[in-house]
C-alpha cells in the first residue's frame, strides 16, 4: 500500500487569477491602442493655453457665475462692450451665427466679456435685447476691471486691451480698442484656438468662420463620441464582474464538495 500522502487538490483560484490579470492587461492595452488610433484620427488642434485658475463674474441676469462652471462644456469667448462704436456688433453678429448653427448642444456655450466696467447687467440685457439673444446658453459677462483684463491676457491670451484718448476717439464712447478675435476653449478649459470671425477682410472673416465650425465640430466629437473609453471601460467593468462571479461560483462549488464536519 502506498503510504505516500496525497497531495492537496489545486485551488482553482490560483490559476484563475494570472489568468484574470493577464485578460484585464490585454483590455487596458486594447482601450489604449483604441484611443491612439482615434486621437490619430482627428485633426489635434493645438493648446495655446489653459484657463488654470477661476473667475468670478457677473452675469447679464444679475446672478453671479464661476468660470468652472464651464468645465466639461466647449465654448467660444470673445470681447466686447455696448456702447462700442467699432467692430462690436459685428463680432457679435458672427457669434449669433454660432448661436444659432451650435446652441441646441448640451455641451456647447458662448461667453462674452465686456471691457468696459461700466458695462451694468441691465445695459448687458439690453444689448444682447437688440440681437435677439435669450436664455442662458451665452453668458455676458463683467467683474472688476483689473481682474478681468488680466484674466483675458495672462489665461486665454488676448491681446492687452487699450484705453483709447480722447483726442483719436470716434465718438465719446470709442474709450477702448480691444482684440477682435474669439477664443475657442475645450471642454477641459484648453484654448485651443483664436478666430478673426469679424475681419472687416471678407477672405479672412470667411476663412476663419469655415474653421471655427470645423474646430468647434472636432472638440464636441471629443466629448459627445459614445466610444470616448466607454468601450474598453465597460469590457474592463464586464471582465471584473464576470471574473468576482467565476471567483464565487468556484468557491460554493468547493463549500458543498468539502463541507465542514
Amino acid at each position: 500500500m502506498n503510504d505516500q500522502p496525497s497531495r492537496p487538490p489545486i485551488n482553482p483560484i490560483t490559476i484563475w487569477i494570472p489568468i484574470v490579470i493577464i485578460a484585464l492587461g490585454l483590455v487596458i492595452f486594447w482601450n489604449y491602442l483604441f484611443k491612439l488610433k482615434r486621437d490619430q484620427m482627428t485633426d489635434r488642434l493645438p493648446i495655446q493655453k489653459r484657463l488654470e485658475k477661476n473667475l468670478v463674474l457677473t452675469e447679464r441676469s444679475g446672478r453671479t457665475v464661476e468660470l468652472k462652471e464651464l468645465k466639461g462644456k466647449v465654448f467660444v469667448a470673445c470681447w466686447v462692450f455696448t456702447r462700442c462704436p467699432r467692430g462690436c456688433p459685428g463680432v457679435v453678429g458672427e457669434m449669433f451665427k454660432l448661436y444659432k448653427d451650435f446652441g441646441a448642444d448640451p455641451n456647447m456655450q458662448l461667453v462674452s466679456f465686456s471691457v468696459d466696467p461700466d458695462d451694468t447687467p441691465e445695459m448687458l440685457r439690453k444689448f444682447t435685447e437688440n440681437f435677439g439673444i435669450k436664455g442662458d446658453k451665452w453668458w455676458f459677462l463683467n467683474g472688476v476691471k483689473d481682474e478681468v483684463r488680466v484674466y483675458m491676457t495672462r489665461y486665454f491670451g488676448f491681446n492687452d486691451v487699450r484705453d483709447i484718448p480722447e483726442n483719436e476717439r470716434l465718438t465719446p464712447d470709442d474709450k477702448f480698442a480691444h482684440d477682435m478675435r474669439v477664443a475657442l476653449v475645450d471642454h477641459l478649459g484648453q484654448v485651443r484656438g483664436f478666430y478673426d470671425i469679424g475681419s472687416p477682410d471678407k477672405e479672412i472673416r470667411e476663412f476663419y468662420q469655415e474653421k471655427i465650425r470645423k474646430d468647434i465640430r472636432t472638440l464636441l466629437s471629443e466629448v459627445n463620441a459614445p466610444g470616448r473609453s466607454s468601450l474598453g471601460f465597460y469590457s474592463f467593468m464586464g471582465l471584473i464582474g464576470g471574473s468576482i462571479l467565476f471567483l464565487i461560483a468556484v468557491r460554493i462549488r468547493e463549500g458543498r464538495a468539502h463541507p465542514k464536519p
